[in-house]
């Protein structure tokens, strides 16, 4: 069963654009702010670099280029939340129908990509050192996507240490109290 295109106005250029439903733009009928007659068209969207597609707007005498996937969302959805980003959920940036977006954080966006294989560093096997992201050699930080070579880590570390070795001692000394002391807890 083909999805139903619906229509609204594009926020913020109401009475000049539409979005549909489906992630296409219109430009409708008008007078521009100089008298002259503007006949609406389907706009045909451009490919960015990494697959997002985008529209060029006039409003206000002023040209600006949106992504037609944020022009879905704050359309249909509502405004995005405070530093939200948007989610393609089958990973293709073209694919910009509304069953397909959401507002998610940046770690979740990232997240995605990863699982998605999107991720611009996804497929990225070695450090800039070389040494290999494989399962012994890769550490991921915790409640992040983000990894790291354990080799380069444990170099830097060293490399720190060298250089700063009275701060490197007072650390040492404060997470040995923190040990011992979660011992004596878990002992009592």
């Amino acid at each position: 069963m083909a999805d139903s295109e619906r229509w609204l106005p594009v926020v913020g250029y109401e009475g000049e654009y539409e979005v549909s439903s489906l992630g296409r733009v219109m430009s409708l009928d008008r007078i521009t702010q100089k008298g002259r007659k503007w006949r609406g068209r389907m706009m045909t969207p451009a490919p960015m670099p990494r697959g997002y597609l985008v529209v060029t707007l006039w409003g206000d005498g002023k040209q600006r280029t949106r992504t037609i996937h944020r022009l879905v969302l704050a359309a249909f959805v509502g405004p995005a939340p405070k530093g939200a980003e948007t989610l393609h959920g089958d990973g293709d940036p073209a694919n910009n129908r509304l069953e397909n977006l959401q507002w998610g954080t940046h770690a979740e966006n990232q997240a995605d990509q990863l699982r998605h294989g999107t991720h611009y560093r996804a497929a990225t096997t070695h450090c800039p050192s070389g040494h290999p992201y494989d399962e012994a050699n890769t550490y991921v930080y915790p409640g992040t996507p983000h990894r790291a070579c354990r080799k380069c880590r444990a170099a830097n570390m060293r490399a720190w240490q060298e250089k700063n070795p009275d701060r490197a001692r007072e650390l040492a000394r404060g997470a040995e109290r923190r040990y011992r002391a979660k011992n004596r807890k878990v002992a009592a």
